[in-house]
């Protein structure tokens, strides 16, 4: 990555574009990806049909089928900067031309700070106004330059010059991105480590009451061994049914016969109720002494019954 070159971006202004020819423009194309600029594109696409000369108009219209099937890019990029700003407010069309085109090569540079943005123009106060911006990758060259970097490979001074500070930029900028990740992982793996020391220390706090417990028997003992040895754990009252003794287990197993003694005791409080409530309807009985209900629907009482209730009501 550090050997390999940073890809190379041409664009062009209106007037380079319409001193050449269709040869001229597949030339250029070999150097690098050719962008250009929407105010360029906009006036060539006016000269098509309202150019002044008829040799422009046939120019114009000979750029816009070659660049049909060309594959170069038009761009809308746009910034602003101190140099490229008009001299003054009232500017005829074509210094706003080469104003707008300016700013857009500008803009472009910007949008792809890795990549060389070669700008390309016979106008030398255009060519000053885009080195004066200072951009790491962006250079201006003429048309001679480009058509013989593209015929010889023969790459203009001023192209490697801005190449290679480029590429100095860009290595140095890898390099504070790796400095930064690492610092970045460094504090990731210290965090990391004070946290499983707060979780250590942590689970050694909860620990505590135990640990001084066996720091304590390995100072009477003088074995380390005693204080190693892991405890059984305390079982939980839902578990403790399966750790109680044999003689508590016991107690459960003869705690049913209170059961028993309950039962027999509830039979007898029964059956005495049952026979007070016996006495109860043969007094009751003699006192109204309904002979027809008696011998319709009341069958007769048992004899001792009968006795009972004569002894008590002698009629």
């Amino acid at each position: 990555m550090a050997n390999q070159l940073p890809p190379v971006f041409v664009t062009f202004d209106a007037d380079l574009l319409m001193a050449g020819r269709t040869q001229v423009w597949q030339e250029y194309a070999k150097v690098g990806s050719c962008y250009l600029p929407e105010v360029v594109y906009d006036e060539i696409d006016y000269l098509t049909g309202k150019a002044v000369e008829k040799a422009q108009e046939q120019v114009a219209r000979e750029f816009m089928r070659f660049f049909a099937d060309s594959g170069w890019i038009v761009t809308d990029a746009q910034e602003t900067h101190r140099a490229l700003e008009p001299s003054i407010k009232n500017q005829s069309a074509q210094a706003m031309l080469v104003v707008a085109t300016a700013q857009c090569v500008y803009g472009l540079a910007q949008e792809h700070p890795d990549a060389l943005v070669i700008f390309v123009s016979n106008s030398q106060p255009l060519l000053k106004r885009i080195a004066s911006v200072g951009a790491a990758n962006l250079c201006g060259i003429t048309a001679a330059m480009l058509l013989n970097w593209a015929r010889k490979g023969e790459r203009p001074p001023a192209a490697t010059q801005q190449l290679q500070s480029l590429m100095r930029t860009l290595a140095d900028r890898q390099s504070s991105q790796r400095s930064n990740s690492r610092i970045q992982n460094a504090g990731v793996g210290k965090t990391g480590t004070s946290t499983s020391k707060f979780t250590m220390r942590g689970d050694s706090e909860l620990k505590s009451p135990s640990n001084s417990t066996k720091t304590n028997h390995t100072g009477l003992s003088g074995s380390p061994r005693a204080s190693s040895r892991a405890k059984k754990p305390i079982p939980s009252r839902e578990e403790s049914r399966d750790y109680e003794p044999a003689v508590y287990r016991m107690k459960h197993i003869t705690a049913p016969k209170k059961r028993d003694s309950g039962f027999l005791s509830n039979a007898f409080n029964f059956l005495g109720a049952l026979f007070f409530l016996t006495v109860a309807v043969g007094i009751l009985w003699r006192v109204f002494d309904v002979r027809g209900f008696r011998k319709t629907f009341v069958p007769a009482l048992p004899s001792p019954v009968r006795e009972f209730v004569k002894s008590i009501d002698p009629k």
